[in-house]
């Protein structure tokens, strides 16, 4: 493990504890980590209120709960200690969710995750990416230069969120004045929604998987049900340096309401 990957998986833990702590409802929660014996418009709001960046909101990352609710997962590419003006510079994230500002200036502000929202509803809404390509060139070329196209069937509150959060000048993108989450939530497309009761997770879920058991997992493809549980190898089979184990010495961890 590099230097880049360890801080990178540090960082991560560190912000599902801060997650978890407070039992956030739209973030999932961490039970526990531990080390194996031989090396021994809620979710982005919470994370910028604690200075973190997510820099990776797509579908993949969006999970559904046993009771219905979607909640953000894989805190892999977040990065710490980025206020509303702060900026950051590492090139990362899904490349048809990238904003303009990462292809185009060496940095970029927290402004990125309310683009990835514009993607993720134009995705959800019309099946497809709003900056398509044949390939990465050609979708980085369009995210840059190309203004996306609304079919005929969008509400106008569904076209105007989006064209405010996919605006090209992350300074006069939706989310990126003081009133952050705030400003999104207010906009028309979200009129019906219940923010409060939302939050405390009193809003029936428009669908509510069936499950069996908590253990239940024929909701899941069975690509991966099938697969036999085992530990990945480690590319190296040396054993870890003291100096190397005591970067993990506070790694383990379980929640306290578990």
């Amino acid at each position: 493990m590099d230097r880049d990957e360890l801080e990178s998986l540090l960082a991560e833990k560190r912000i599902l504890e801060l997650v978890t702590a407070v039992r956030h409802p739209f973030l999932v929660n961490l039970f526990g980590c531990l080390q194996t014996p031989p090396a021994c418009s809620w979710g982005l709001q919470f994370l910028h209120q604690h200075d973190i960046i997510y820099r990776d909101l797509k579908l993949d990352n969006l999970l559904m709960d046993a009771e219905g609710f979607v909640k953000l997962a894989d805190f892999g590419l977040c990065k710490e200690g980025v206020g509303r003006f702060g900026r950051t510079g590492t090139f990362c994230g899904t490349p048809e969710f990238l904003a303009p500002e990462v292809l185009t200036e060496a940095t970029y502000t927290r402004a990125v995750d309310w683009w990835g929202l514009g993607v993720l509803i134009f995705q959800m809404l019309v099946g497809e990416s709003p900056f398509p390509g044949a390939d990465e060139q050609e979708v980085f070329e369009n995210i840059i230069q190309a203004a996306p196209r609304f079919p005929a069937h969008l509400s106008l509150p569904a076209v105007a969120v989006m064209r405010r959060l996919l605006r090209k000048d992350p300074m006069r993108r939706l989310g990126s004045g003081s009133g952050g989450a705030r400003d999104v939530q207010r906009q028309a497309f979200f009129a019906s929604v219940q923010w409060e009761e939302l939050a405390a997770r009193r809003v029936p879920p428009p669908f509510v998987p069936v499950l069996d058991s908590i253990e239940d997992v024929s909701n899941f493809d069975e690509t991966f049900t099938v697969e036999r549980a085992i530990l990945t190898p480690p590319v190296s089979h040396r054993a870890i340096s003291s100096s190397e184990q005591s970067l993990f010495s506070h790694f383990t961890y379980t929640a306290d309401w578990c």
